[in-house]
């Protein structure tokens, strides 16, 4: 499970280091690489365990191809997927179209959501954590924990 919010900076050739907590966590869990696709509504990068990935494609492929609404899902999201090994100092490589498609400049924030993990550009992290939740949301939020 990830869980927490890390600060970050991102070079010029698109590489990030990944927290060490989450690090450990995939090790632990054997997960040998990570996956990284558009996550349309917060405009940040999603990022899976191969596990989790494999359990989408899963899905994906249970999917009819004459879905249309569906199949437009997975053109528009899915198909943004790249798999990534971490190096040996623990930086994932973000490609270049994800960078640009959520606007990654000097400054990242990886947040630990559960099952996945996500990567904001700061600027665009601050604004979401600012913008007020209606409060009927927190209150369905917590009355399912």
């Amino acid at each position: 499970m990830f869980f927490g919010t890390f600060n970050h900076a991102i070079d010029a050739k698109g590489r990030t280091s990944l927290p060490a907590k989450f690090r450990e966590a995939l090790s632990a869990a054997g997960e040998p690489r990570i996956v990284l696709m558009q996550y349309p509504h917060w405009r940040s990068i999603l990022t899976l365990p191969q596990s989790v990935w494999n359990e989408l494609v899963k899905k994906v492929m249970e999917a009819s191809p004459l879905d249309a609404r569906w199949q437009r899902s997975v053109l528009k999201f899915v198909s943004s997927a790249h798999e990534v090994d971490l190096d040996v100092h623990g930086r994932v490589l973000v490609p270049p179209a994800l960078r640009e498609w959520a606007g990654l400049s000097k400054d990242v924030v990886w947040v630990g959501m559960g099952r996945t993990i996500h990567l904001f550009d700061r600027a665009r992290h601050e604004a979401e954590m600012a913008a007020d939740i209606p409060a009927e949301q927190v209150v369905d939020f917590f009355s399912k924990i």
